[in-house]
């Protein structure tokens, strides 16, 4: 979710950088790879190494030390960008917000099974809605909203037919998500 964000900003919010084309395509994938590739991998290697049972992380208890690491993770990756010339304030807030994102969704973990998969795709619906408020004048984001609905939607409803989660933990991630996006960019853009 991190990478639609940034791709987000950076081709569908005008004057939200002086970055090339190319350039553009580099943070995007500096993003994908500190945000979904290193994350998928440390889960691979605690599946490899026994810490936990399967990928899927059905217990509760098997998610603890692979989203301990992962919300570690992504705040060392938010204070190694955060003073980088390629950041934007847009991108600084969105970056922040994701991280809180992930570290929130992390500790409610340890006491419920939220969904983490609601509160990322709602999250960047969350954040298509805020940018189209915050930049009026200078936004194609009716592609972008038209894919994160359909993607909140297909995602919910995804959890839900493979068990994975109750209703409750979906719309609890929606809300986790899409509240802490949305009000990231209203409060402090």
């Amino acid at each position: 979710m991190p990478s639609l964000v940034f791709y987000t900003i950076l081709f569908h919010l005008g004057n939200s950088t002086n970055l090339a084309d190319s350039s553009k395509r580099t943070v995007i994938s500096l993003i994908f790879v500190t945000t979904c590739l290193v994350p998928v991998l440390t889960v691979v290697m605690f599946r490899l190494t026994k810490v936990i049972k399967d990928l899927h992380m059905t217990n509760r208890k098997d998610r603890y030390l692979p989203f301990v690491f992962i919300s570690l993770f992504y705040i060392v990756v938010s204070f190694m960008i955060r003073g980088q010339a390629w950041m934007t304030p847009a991108m600084n807030v969105a970056f922040l917000a994701i991280t809180a994102v992930v570290v929130v969704t992390n500790g409610i973990t340890f006491k419920w099974k939220i969904s983490a998969h609601a509160a990322g795709v709602a999250g960047w619906l969350g954040f298509i809605i805020a940018f189209k408020s915050t930049f009026q004048a200078t936004n194609t984001l009716f592609w972008p909203l038209l894919a994160a609905v359909t993607l909140t939607g297909l995602v919910s409803w995804a959890r839900l037919y493979l068990h994975a989660h109750k209703p409750s933990e979906i719309v609890g991630g929606c809300l986790l998500g899409f509240i802490i996006s949305y009000g990231s960019i209203i409060l402090f853009l």
